[in-house]
């Protein structure tokens, strides 16, 4: 009886040694931010990855999924950007894998909108041609810049010249007054088109350029 009691201690103390080393797999914390990206296009936001793993261990693969029905392949950049359709709410999900082949997950409602839209504008002709207008500022971080193109046609649709100017540091909802000059004078421009090209935000991401998903390539 002893020799069986002893038997029994020893393989309880066996298993519990094996418990201790085989614990709750613990997985990386996914995270991220996001803001407007205005290089290329006025509905592209970068998504920066914050996401962090346990000590020792790194993360090697990020999968991005949005609920356009978009998503992008395993790669190891910080952050992505991804262009938009329309304004509206998004579900974003972020998928991060360390080095151990161990996941972890997160998905984070986002706000879409044109952070920097033409309010309105007019066509002066003559000498100069001119058009003169409003821009403002839609987001909760102010624009650097913010460049406005304008261009000019003839009644028939051929563009004749166009003409660009920037507007420097714009706060949130603050709006500025702008004038675009025509490159090339002509007496045949009949109308125009004017849109926000471009604006610069402060956006921290990764220090190597982001990835580009499939719907902004």
């Amino acid at each position: 009886m002893r020799r069986g009691l002893s038997s029994l201690v020893v393989i309880v103390g066996l298993g519990l040694l094996v418990g201790g080393c085989f614990g709750p797999v613990v997985r990386p914390t996914a995270d991220f931010t996001w803001c407007p990206d205005g290089m290329y296009g006025m509905l592209d936001y970068r998504f920066i990855s914050q996401s962090t793993t346990v000590p020792n261990h790194y993360n090697t693969l990020l999968y991005w999924e949005f609920s356009d029905g978009t998503t992008t392949e395993g790669h190891p950049w910080k952050d992505v950007i991804h262009r938009f359709a329309e304004e509206g709410t998004y579900q974003v999900t972020l998928v991060v894998t360390d080095d151990r082949g161990v996941s972890g997950t997160v998905t984070k409602e986002v706000s879409v909108i044109e952070a920097a839209v033409i309010r309105s504008w007019n066509l002066t002709l003559g000498w100069p041609v001119e058009v003169t207008g409003e821009v403002m500022n839609r987001h909760t971080e102010p624009l650097h810049t913010v460049t406005v193109k304008a261009k000019f046609y003839n009644a028939d649709g051929v563009r004749l010249t166009e003409g660009t100017v920037e507007i420097s540091e714009l706060t949130p909802g603050e709006r500025a007054r702008f004038t675009v000059t025509a490159q090339e004078y002509s007496s045949e421009i009949f109308y125009a088109t004017v849109f926000v090209e471009s604006f610069d935000i402060d956006c921290s991401g990764a220090p190597f350029p982001p990835e580009r998903d499939a719907a902004d390539r």
